[in-house]
């Protein structure tokens, strides 16, 4: 049930997270303006919602609703004032660049009500690198939600955020049936995705190296942990183009991954030819039968 403070969420950002952040809070009863600058996205917005409503979590007593009463709820636009008007939160997630958020966050600062609390999806980069952009960065933090929304969704403030800015972001994560995880103090990658990063660049390492292809480190990981995937299937789920931000990321922050930030430069061949994982068909696999999940894979056959 939406908290008194909030009826209307502005998305920004009609990406993988920006879809499901959107949805999951139009389930659970806010009113919710889904913007991006790509008429395209924004074209294709309203069937993926109904794809991402048969797939992912979306919290605690979602449902109640009713999926067409909570898609009714939301608006798709391109217009950027549209989006804002009347909004009690923002839920940014546009690419990991420094710049790109300041410049957009500065603009929906002008835009929303004055009693908007802004928030960013970034998942590597600092809070208080974007906030210098801000008339007020006490209103400002991060929330950051996990892809397939886990129950998770980190709350961080930067330099200067207020304490009734985060109580409210808590008390929203929870609204929309999530558990917020409030940070004692700021770090670029949160902690799942610290340990998720080591990861990565655990396989990254061997790769950049020439000691192993995507495929062997997958398979290596498979048959020794049992999972059904490793590190570069997963990556292909994020998002190769993310991951390249969570390299930008690391190596301009003060990420434990900046010494090593430059395996990441694995992927930028594969974003140059617009293979970016899953949501294109192709990344280190090909989608929708990925060769992983294929009889043999495990077996080198």
């Amino acid at each position: 049930m939406p908290i008194k403070e909030i009826k209307k969420i502005c998305v920004i950002g009609a990406g993988t997270m920006g879809l499901q952040i959107s949805l999951v809070s139009a389930v659970h009863g806010y009113k919710v303006a889904l913007y991006d600058v790509s008429g395209e996205a924004i074209k294709k917005a309203p069937l993926l919602h109904r794809q991402y409503a048969a797939k992912i979590r979306l919290g605690a007593d979602a449902g109640k609703i009713g999926l067409e009463k909570a898609l009714a709820s939301i608006v798709y636009t391109t217009d950027a004032a549209a989006a804002a008007k009347d909004a009690g939160i923002t839920s940014e997630s546009v690419p990991e660049q420094v710049s790109l958020k300041q410049k957009i966050h500065a603009q929906f600062e002008k835009l929303c009500p004055p009693e908007t609390i802004l928030t960013t999806n970034t998942s590597s980069l600092l809070v208080s690198d974007i906030e210098p952009a801000l008339q007020h960065p006490e209103k400002f933090v991060a929330m950051h939600f996990h892809s397939g929304l886990s129950p998770l969704v980190d709350v961080m403030k930067g330099n200067k955020a207020a304490a009734a800015t985060i109580d409210t972001v808590a008390r929203f994560v929870q609204s929309i049936g999530l558990v917020p995880g409030i940070m004692r103090k700021e770090k670029g990658g949160y902690l799942y995705n610290t340990m998720l990063g080591m990861w990565y660049v655990g396989g990254l390492i061997s790769v950049a190296d020439g000691t192993a292809t995507p495929e062997e480190v997958d398979r290596a990981w498979m048959l020794v942990t049992g999972q059904s995937y490793g590190p570069f299937a997963s990556m292909d789920a994020v998002g190769l183009d993310v991951i390249a931000g969570v390299g930008q990321g690391a190596a301009g922050g003060n990420s434990p991954l900046r010494a090593l930030s430059g395996v990441f430069e694995v992927v930028r061949p594969y974003i140059e030819r617009g293979e970016l994982g899953v949501k294109t068909g192709k990344g280190f696999y090909t989608y929708p039968d990925p060769a992983f999940q294929q009889p043999g894979f495990l077996t080198g056959k």
